[in-house]
């Protein structure tokens, strides 16, 4: 009964490609979390993401390897969008969403909080966080970034 909410990977600069697609650096730190996820046996039925390129390329990757190879389009995920109204729609255990700062972080906070401004988790790209529920609340299970993936 786990949801999993990703930042996107390491993007290339606006400068260089508007749609900042990943980077070189930013798909190989996602695959690394990938594949350590996949060897710890996670596995999601669903894989979400903003829409924006660089969310949709994470989620790609991460779909193949812990998930069912599908991708799924939501709103809400934008940067700024309201958490409150986010966080009322999820219904689905063992989800996967990959999407942005300062969303992911306001979102965490208010599961966990009740408050999206504590400040509960730093983000960082290619970064996961898993979040359970249980009856007294949600909580955070446990935390991976893209250099804690290279360990063996």
């Amino acid at each position: 009964m786990a949801k999993y909410f990703v930042q996107h990977g390491l993007a290339v600069a606006e400068q260089v490609d508007p749609n900042r697609p990943l980077s070189a650096e930013g798909r190989k730190g996602v695959e690394g979390v990938a594949a350590h996820l996949q060897r710890a046996g996670v596995a999601v039925k669903k894989v979400c993401h903003s829409g924006k390129t660089r969310a949709e390329e994470t989620a790609r990757i991460l779909s193949g390897r812990i998930g069912d190879g599908h991708v799924h389009k939501v709103s809400g995920m934008s940067p700024n969008d309201n958490v409150v109204e986010f966080a009322a729609g999820l219904k689905e255990d063992d989800a996967m969403y990959v999407g942005h700062l300062p969303h992911l972080g306001r979102l965490v906070s208010y599961l966990v909080a009740g408050d999206e401004n504590a400040g509960v988790v730093k983000f960082v790209n290619g970064g996961i966080v898993c979040v359970g529920k249980d009856t007294t609340g949600y909580h955070i299970e446990w935390y991976l970034i893209p250099s804690l993936s290279k360990a063996q």
